[in-house]
This record gives C-alpha cells, sequence and structure tokens, in this order.
C-alpha cells in the first residue's frame, strides 16, 4: 500500500516536471540577463507527456498493485488463522473499539404436522413413527405447536487480541402456552387453565424440562504472532456439516457443542497453496465427577474422579480457504474460488462406570456412616461414605479414527461442494454393566457423505443434493441405539439390559452377541442436517442406512423474497432394516417455501411439505396387523413457519 502512494506521488510529480522540460527546450533562449529573465510558465493542462515516461509511470503503478494485492492476500489468508474454520470470525472482521458486542435473534415458529405417525400400527416393540395425538390417536393424526427463542450470542472485545464470546438462549424453545399460572405449580386463585390470565417463567422440574435461561457455550480467543488460540466450550462445525455441525441457522434446533483446545497456526505456504492447520484437544466425556466435600452440593469446584474413564480425542484441521472478502473480489473478477481442506480425529476410552451412567450420572443418595447419613457424595476420602452407584467399571478399550474431507469450488454463477467422512474403530468391550460377560470386539466401520451444486441463471436457481450414509442388515435404522434399554435396580446394583431389534423395529441397536461380526456400520448424518421437512427431520431423525436425491428449483422474485420447491426421493441400503424388512424405497417427499429477509434484520419464511410413504415404511408381505389404524399408510403433512428479528 506504501508502495502504491510512493509511486503516484513520484508520478504526479514527475509529469508536469517533464511537461516543463519540453516547453523550455521548444522555446528559443532569451539574451537577457538571466536575473532579468520572466518566470517560465506553467505548463498547460494539455501539454503532452513524454511516452517513455507514460510507460514507466505505468510499469511502476501496475508493479505497485500487484504488490499491493500480494498484501492484501496475504493478510485475507493469515487472518483465516485467527478463526476456527468456518467458525469464528477473524479478529480484524470485529469493531476494535467496541467492548461490548451483541448478536442473536428472537425467534417465533408456528408448527402443523399431520399424520407423521402414518397412521401405521406400532412395531413389534411397541412403537410408532412418531408421537400421536392423545385423544383417540386412531382416528385423529394432526398436532399444532408453536414455540419460542431469544438467542445471544454477546462478544467481550478485551482488546485488539483477545475476546470471550459466549451464547445463552433465553426461553429456549419454549412452547407458547405450556406454563400458565395454576399448571404444575398450583395456585389458589385457578382451578381450571382456561382461567389463567397470565404465563410464568419456565422451571426445570416443577413446570417444564428446561429453565427460562440457558448459559451453552462460552469460549475465549487470543490472537498471538503465531496463531490463534482458542479454548472452552465452543461451537464444532465442518463442511457441509453432515459430520460436525453448529447449529447456527435460524431454523435450528441443535448442534455440536464441545469442550475444546485448539490452536489455528498461520498459514504456511505449501505446492496447493497456503495451508492453515489447527491442532485440537478436545474432552469427550470424563466419566466419575465430584462434588466438592467441603460445601454443600452446587457450590465449590467438582472434580473427575478418575482419568482412566476419561473420553478424550485429539484431532487436527488442514484448511485451504479464501476469506469471505477475497472470495468475492475473485467472483466480481470472473474468477473461480476453490476451498478445501480435512478433518482428523483420534478419540479413545479405557475404562467406563456403566452404573454411573444408569443412575444418570447424579449421585443417587447418601449412605448412613456412624447412624449418621452423609449427603450425596463421591469425593468423601471415606469409600464407604460415598454413593454406590459407582459401581465397578468395563474395560471398553474402545477407540475411533474419524476422516472427514471437504472441497468446495465456486464461481459466480456455480457452486459444488463435497463432504465425504469416515469412522474406523472398535469397541473392545460394549458390556452394559461390568456383572454380565463381556460383549465384543464391536467394530466400528462407517462412512458417508453429500454432495451439493447448484447454477445461478438469472433470477432462477437450479440445485442439487446427494447424500449416503452407510448401512448394514441388523434391524432398525440405529439413529436411536438406546431404544429397548432399560434400568433394573437392587438395594445397591443398578443394572441395564438392552433388547435386541426384531424385523420391522424402526430402531435400535445395530449390533447382538449372536452375530458372526459384531459391529456398528451405519454412518448416522449430524441431526442438525436438514435434508427435509418430515422423513429425516422428524420421523427418522437423521439419515443413516440409507441414500436420497434432491432436485431443488429457487426463484428470486424481488432481493430478499425467494420461493423454493424440492423434491426427495429416500431409499434404504438394506431393506432388512426398514419397517417392511422387505423393501428398500421409503419416501417421496415435496417440500415448498417462501422465504423473505429484509436488509434490517426481518425474517419470515414459511414451508409446506408432503411426504409419500413408499414400500419400505408399509407392513411388508404379511399386510396390516389386526388392529391397525388402517391397511394403507397415510400420506404426512407438514406446515412450518416462523418470524424472526436477527441482530
Amino acid at each position: 500500500m506504501s508502495r502504491l502512494c510512493a509511486v503516484l506521488l513520484a508520478a504526479s510529480t514527475l509529469i508536469p516536471l517533464r511537461a516543463i522540460a519540453q516547453a523550455a527546450e521548444a522555446k528559443p533562449a532569451s539574451p537577457a540577463a538571466p536575473s532579468l529573465a520572466p518566470a517560465p510558465a506553467a505548463a498547460p493542462s494539455g501539454a503532452p507527456v513524454d511516452p517513455a515516461t507514460r510507460d514507466l509511470v505505468r510499469r511502476e503503478v501496475e508493479r505497485a498493485k500487484e504488490e499491493m494485492r500480494d498484501e492484501v492476500r496475504a493478510e485475507i489468508q493469515g487472518a483465516q488463522s485467527a478463526r476456527e474454520f468456518m467458525e469464528t470470525s477473524a479478529a480484524g472482521d470485529r469493531p476494535k473499539l467496541e467492548f461490548l458486542q451483541l448478536n442473536g435473534y428472537l425467534r417465533v415458529r408456528g408448527d402443523l404436522m399431520d399424520n407423521f405417525d402414518l397412521r401405521r400400527a406400532a412395531d413389534p416393540d411397541g412403537y410408532f413413527l412418531f408421537p400421536r395425538p392423545l385423544r383417540d390417536p386412531d382416528h385423529r393424526g394432526t398436532l399444532t405447536s408453536g414455540n419460542m427463542r431469544f438467542r445471544l450470542e454477546p462478544t467481550l472485545n478485551v482488546s485488539e487480541q483477545i475476546r470471550v464470546m459466549s451464547q445463552i438462549d433465553i426461553l429456549d424453545n419454549l412452547v407458547l402456552g405450556s406454563t400458565p399460572v395454576g399448571s404444575f405449580a398450583r395456585s389458589d386463585s385457578v382451578l381450571y387453565p382456561f382461567q389463567s390470565t397470565s404465563q410464568v417463567p419456565p422451571t426445570a422440574g416443577l413446570n417444564s424440562d428446561r429453565n427460562s435461561m440457558v448459559a451453552k457455550r462460552a469460549w475465549a480467543e487470543v490472537q498471538t504472532p503465531v496463531g490463534l488460540l482458542s479454548f472452552g466450550r465452543m461451537p464444532s462445525s465442518w463442511g457441509l456439516g453432515v459430520l460436525s455441525h453448529a447449529g447456527a441457522g435460524i431454523d435450528d434446533d441443535l448442534g455440536d457443542s464441545v469442550d475444546r483446545l485448539q490452536f489455528a497456526l498461520t498459514p504456511i505456504s505449501t505446492p496447493v497453496g497456503r495451508l492453515v492447520l489447527v491442532p485440537m484437544y478436545e474432552i469427550v466425556a470424563t466419566g466419575v465427577t465430584s462434588q466438592d466435600f467441603r460445601v454443600s452440593s452446587g457450590l465449590g469446584q467438582p472434580f473427575d474422579r478418575d482419568m482412566a474413564d476419561d473420553a478424550k480425542a485429539i484431532g487436527l484441521k488442514i484448511v485451504r480457504a479464501d476469506s469471505d472478502d477475497e472470495v468475492k473480489r475473485k467472483l466480481e473478477r470472473g474468477e473461480g474460488a476453490l476451498a478445501f481442506g480435512a478433518w482428523y480425529m483420534y478419540k479413545t476410552q479405557a475404562y467406563e462406570f456403566p452404573q454411573w451412567l444408569a443412575a444418570g450420572a447424579v449421585p443417587a443418595g447418601g449412605t448412613p456412616v456412624g447412624g449418621v447419613t452423609t449427603p450425596p457424595s463421591t469425593g468423601s476420602t471415606n469409600p464407604t461414605a460415598n454413593d454406590p452407584v459407582t459401581g465397578s467399571s468395563v474395560k471398553r478399550d474402545a477407540y475411533a479414527h474419524t476422516l472427514d474431507l471437504w472441497t468446495k469450488y465456486q464461481t459466480k454463477k456455480f457452486r459444488f461442494e463435497l463432504e465425504l467422512a469416515g469412522i474406523y474403530g472398535q469397541i473392545g468391550n460394549a458390556a452394559q454393566d461390568a456383572s454380565g460377560n463381556g460383549v465384543g470386539p464391536v467394530l466400528l466401520r462407517q462412512f458417508g457423505g453429500a454432495a451439493q451444486a447448484a447454477w445461478t441463471l438469472g433470477k432462477f436457481t437450479l440445485g442439487g443434493e446427494a447424500g449416503m450414509a452407510s448401512g448394514d442388515r441388523n434391524p432398525g435404522f440405529g439413529n436411536r441405539p438406546g431404544r429397548g434399554c432399560y434400568t433394573s435396580s437392587t438395594s445397591s446394583t443398578l443394572t441395564t439390559t438392552c433388547l435386541q431389534p426384531q424385523a420391522g423395529d424402526v430402531d435400535g441397536m445395530q449390533f447382538a452377541p449372536g452375530d458372526k461380526v459384531q459391529d456398528i456400520r451405519n454412518f448416522r448424518f449430524n441431526p442438525a442436517y436438514h435434508v427435509d421437512l418430515i422423513l429425516w427431520r422428524d420421523i427418522l431423525q437423521g439419515v443413516t442406512d440409507a441414500f436420497y436425491l434432491k432436485p431443488t428449483l429457487r426463484y428470486e422474485f424481488i432481493e430478499g423474497l425467494a420461493a423454493t420447491l424440492s423434491v426427495i426421493y429416500s431409499q434404504a441400503i438394506y431393506a432388512s432394516s426398514t419397517p417392511s424388512s422387505t423393501s428398500t424405497p421409503l419416501g417421496l417427499e415435496v417440500d415448498s417455501g417462501l422465504n423473505y429477509k429484509s436488509d434490517d434484520g426481518f425474517l419470515a419464511w414459511l414451508n409446506v411439505g408432503m411426504l409419500q410413504p413408499l414400500s419400505g415404511l408399509g407392513y411388508g408381505a404379511a399386510g396390516a396387523p389386526i388392529g391397525a389404524p388402517q391397511g394403507d399408510l397415510s400420506r404426512a403433512w407438514a406446515i412450518r413457519s416462523g418470524v424472526a428479528v436477527k441482530f
């Protein structure tokens, strides 16, 4: 930048001087004394410029421009190391003088879900495809609900190099009308709910499953001379979001939060471009924890009771990607922007205390010591005073290698993005309790991915998406492997037992002790990854053991107002995984939507979906059982609407 300024200054001085010199050479010398000679006249504005001088200045300006572009490009690529890839903003992107920066949104949504159970009978284990209306469910299938969320994402800019960020949800997905005065928390002034005149704040365990305010994430970023250090509970995201998804969309409900320490190093030059390396260390699970026995529950400093039952992970991201501003400049110049990267994670756990998990990972009660009942604890120095739910350990010997490859190429009118992920590992002993026989080893062999493409033709955008997740021949899809598990208790022992899925079950464990090869092969898309409005989003709760195809058409009426139309065909990999046990086609879904976004942060949307179930969701050759609501499956409909203010 400084070189360009110097060249321009030299050029502004050199050109008039050269013009003056040429005028002086053209005029005869005066015989008068030099002291009496008139001052030379200023060069006229239209004086010709010497071609050699013009070429010299042009070359210097072009050289300065090229150097300036290189400097800007280096600064932009260097800023990539000042953020977690595709998640947090670069240091220079935030106002440097604002100590507190508030972002977030207020969202209110309404949903109509019609026949999400497809009017299908329960599977052999008694589970329906979707919760049904409580009154007369065999003849009624429509559910309506409204909810809201106020999300705050404050950033404290301690300095230009240090900032602290967090995510706080207020009335998080609160079901509208669910906390009236007198319901759950009794009130003498209200006998019937319809008499209520006000709502009260939600309180976990009293009138809601959550409190009115929940702090979900908090982490810090420190810019150092060699890169960006991030630590705390932070969002995790990668590529399309097939494996790791932060859930940052305005219509998202889920998302990954991780306890991680990572360091985004400054870019290094390689034959394939400047790469950013991000090593990571993640605490996945600590196992048994202890309260501080010096004070009452909820105070002091809890701690991890044993290192052996910890699940931890180390990983590395390698990324080549331009910043948003650089991508914009490339597209304006008619160039293409290419980005790619790899995510690797190695996760291990040696031991586990399953009885602790069966008790809800919270001490369940005190133990009499010398005739006195002590508070629930796992931190007493007297082992007999500790809560007995810890039980015995199971040697898990579990490990997993995860590799995720991602690439994205875009021009002004075209975009292609691809993500492929695989998991390789094993669980040495998958037993649910220490008293039983060992189960395993259970192999982990999972892979999946998705690809998206879009072409923009004026106001029309023609897009397509395809995705696939590996599966196996065991009954059920495997998105809810804990289905069918229950815990029984004695005076001092908790035992968890899991029933094996039967043919025709919708879900359950994907391995059985009697299998010739005990393995888990069904890859599971992140539940925050949205493919449709009905089948994968709510009924099956995530893509697994299947593939789908999704052509999409989008039309933008005016800036900020657009309509979309998508058709999604879904099919299972193995027929034995489906409720029918005999057929793989699952459904054909048509989703349409109208979305509006204003310049000042107001958003509104209305989406309508229709799912035509296919034979894979049916009853198979045996047909509908006696007592089924109806013989043929019913279509499912969804209307999802919402308004939001984003700031």
